[in-house]
């Protein structure tokens, strides 16, 4: 499987249990993808499978392999996309935590801190 079938996969599934979530992580990818084509003119087809290791780290090139492990790690904010919390993704976020209590709660997995830190704020 490429990591641009395996990104697909893991929207879809999480489109499964939750296609707000799905929505959610579709509308960031998106978004990164345009912004790469306006600033780079690197076109959807254009997009590699994998980049070097280093270059993805330093969040310089796009490629199907950051954008998996972005959804992997359940970045709910894409910071691995080099995207910023903002008040939108705050709302959206309290707005899944009331929707979807049973999946998304105070006992939420996650290693992102702010992502934990408003859950724990919101599910008190």
């Amino acid at each position: 499987m490429s990591w641009q079938e395996y990104t697909i996969f893991l929207l879809e599934s999480i489109g499964i249990y939750n296609r707000d979530l799905m929505l959610h992580y579709y509308r960031k990818i998106k978004k990164f993808m345009i912004w790469h084509k306006n600033k780079y003119g690197v076109k959807f087809e254009d997009i590699p499978d994998v980049a070097d290791t280093k270059l993805e780290n330093q969040k310089k090139v796009i490629s199907w392999r950051r954008m998996a492990r972005a959804i992997e790690k359940n970045d709910f904010y894409m910071r691995r996309l080099s995207f910023g919390q903002t008040k939108n993704d705050d709302r959206e976020l309290l707005e899944l935590i009331h929707k979807w209590d049973n999946l998304l709660n105070k006992n939420t997995k996650t290693d992102d801190k702010l992502l934990q830190k408003v859950i724990q704020e919101t599910c008190k």
